[in-house]
């Protein structure tokens, strides 16, 4: 694997259609052609370091997601269980005080 640049396969997208519309077909064979046919591009190497953290970026994001998910279930549900709803940026200690206001 090589490092393209964007400008160097942005210029040969150019080239290569005349109008420089960047569709992903077009934009995948004028990366494919600088690749071929330019000399001293820098190569990529797997790097297990950048793999472990790309791993512990995703958790991160899927956590995060799961938090959010979360807080607006809770936060749906207090809307439909207290008169008057509860308000947007709301936090656990706070939600735990409404929903003890709330009787069965």
């Amino acid at each position: 694997m090589v490092d393209v640049p964007s400008k160097l396969s942005a210029r040969a997208r150019v080239f290569a259609t005349g109008q420089g519309r960047k569709t992903d077909p077009v934009d995948a064979h004028s990366v494919a052609v600088v690749a071929l046919r330019t000399k001293g591009l820098r190569r990529i190497v797997a790097d297990d370091t950048a793999a472990a953290l790309r791993l512990l970026v995703d958790r991160r994001d899927t956590l995060g997601r799961a938090r959010t998910e979360l807080v607006s279930r809770l936060h749906h549900l207090l809307l439909e269980l207290v008169p008057g709803g509860a308000k947007k940026f709301l936090s656990a200690l706070q939600a735990r005080a409404l929903l003890n206001t709330v009787r069965p």
